[in-house]
């Protein structure tokens, strides 16, 4: 058996010596190869938040306004001057929120929608065009114009609508998950339109958020709030008026009325404290004008110095101007003046003639902010059987020239109606071109 050799002292401190470089050359490739990945990490640190064509940003079919103004990188990471930082908190989050003018449902879109085979209406292909826009955001609201009622027998036209209540399904399907009801017609079937619409609501649906009207004087005193992607938003719809009825005193929690105004501001000024942002529909205004009256403009800026920051307006069925309204006291608020008609059977072309209105929330370590906001064209086409609601980036000249109001109000192009909606809103076009195909 051949025994161990031992060491003697030169070959140890040799292989030492061996042992030590390759320690070191080992560290040095670990650090070369270690130091890019740590350059990357600073590069990041210096990105800019948002990226994009500046302080305006286009989407879907309108000019929108960025309220944070950041320079086109155009892909190049550049570093902050000296003695700057910027700050990402991870606690950032955003809320999108659309919402849509007046679901004014005539006799003759309810007649379309009837399916006698099966018994029942069937609204759903009202909203099919729009279908993808309103599920792509994180809170969708509509203008509910017209009453519910639960007898069919009811069902009626103007002045006094009645809409089957079937009419929810389809607004739920289509994405929305806030209905408005405090508008000029909600007293048209009195008590009984009010508890009907209600009852729906409350057996069908309880997970939709209904607001403007109320079954008790406790839910009439009750502030409304939605959650969602962690900001809270406190919600109000009030109208200015019932088309001359009125609602006795004994039920006057049923439906919230702009005359109630102590009770408005108050609640809005609790609401300040209690949510990260209030938000104010009103059914207010003049029909078929396309500016705000001067009881409008006064009512809007008694909100927002009460702390709404946020009021979306119905009623005029044509749309009006959005901007941003700054009171004497300083005070500021996004306000979309009328989103018009989302569909109807009116046949004039600025009745045809809608928009939606599109706001992205910010809440970050700096408070809750409009980041952004847009507000989008859309039209009513009504054609025989097929009454459709389109964006108007997605309508054409072959739908167009079918549309009822050809007959009514001279001849319809899509360059018609977007020289009307940038006279009426001041908004630019957005330069995106409809394919035919894809409105079929």
């Amino acid at each position: 058996m051949k025994k161990k050799r031992k060491d003697s002292q030169s070959e140890i401190r040799m292989r030492n010596w061996c042992n030590m470089v390759m320690v070191v050359l080992f560290c040095a490739v670990t650090i070369m190869f270690a130091r890019p990945a740590y350059c990357k990490a600073v590069a990041r640190g210096w990105e800019p938040e948002t990226k994009g064509p500046g302080p305006c940003m286009q989407t879907e079919g309108g000019t929108g306004r960025e309220m944070v103004s950041a320079p086109d990188t155009s892909g190049v990471e550049t570093p902050e001057p000296a003695g700057s930082e910027v700050i990402q908190s991870d606690e950032s989050k955003k809320l999108t929120l659309i919402a849509a003018g007046d679901n004014l449902i005539h006799k003759t879109i309810v007649d379309k929608a009837w399916r006698p085979y099966l018994g029942i209406h069937d609204f759903h292909f009202l909203y099919t065009p729009i279908l993808d826009t309103i599920q792509s955001r994180d809170l969708a609201v509509i203008n509910q114009e017209t009453i519910f009622i639960s007898d069919n027998a009811l069902i009626s036209d103007y002045p006094t609508f009645g809409t089957p209540q079937i009419m929810g399904e389809a607004l739920v399907d289509t994405g929305f998950d806030i209905v408005l009801s405090a508008t000029n017609h909600t007293w048209d079937k009195g008590v009984r339109g009010v508890s009907d619409t209600l009852n729906y609501w409350k057996t069908f649906h309880p997970e939709i958020t209904l607001l403007g009207i109320h079954d008790s004087p406790l839910a009439f005193n009750t502030i409304d709030y939605v959650e969602k992607n962690g900001i809270r938003l406190a919600m109000f719809n009030y109208t200015y008026g019932l088309n001359g009825f009125s609602v006795p005193s004994s039920l006057y929690y049923m439906v919230n009325l702009l005359g109630q105004q102590n009770k408005f501001l108050n609640d809005v000024r609790t609401a300040e404290n209690e949510a990260d942002m209030t938000v104010c529909f009103l059914h207010i205004g003049e029909e078929y004008r396309y500016q705000p009256t001067a009881f409008q403009m006064g009512y809007v800026q008694s909100l927002i110095d009460a702390g709404a920051d946020l009021i979306i307006c119905s009623h005029p069925h044509v749309v009006e101007p959005a901007c941003y309204v700054t009171t004497a006291s300083g005070n500021s608020g996004l306000v979309f003046y009328s989103c018009g008609n989302l569909i109807s059977a009116q046949s004039k072309v600025p009745r045809i003639l809608g928009g939606l209105a599109d706001v992205t929330i910010t809440k970050d370590d700096s408070g809750t902010r409009i980041s952004s906001w847009d507000f989008i064209p859309t039209v009513t086409h009504f054609s025989g059987m097929d009454v459709r609601v389109f964006l108007l980036k997605d309508y054409n000249d072959v739908l167009a020239s079918v549309n009822h109001a050809n007959y009514n109000d001279g001849s319809l192009t899509t360059e018609r109606l977007w020289n009307l909606w940038t006279s009426i809103t001041g908004l630019e076009r957005n330069s995106i071109t409809s394919v035919f195909s894809s409105a079929q």
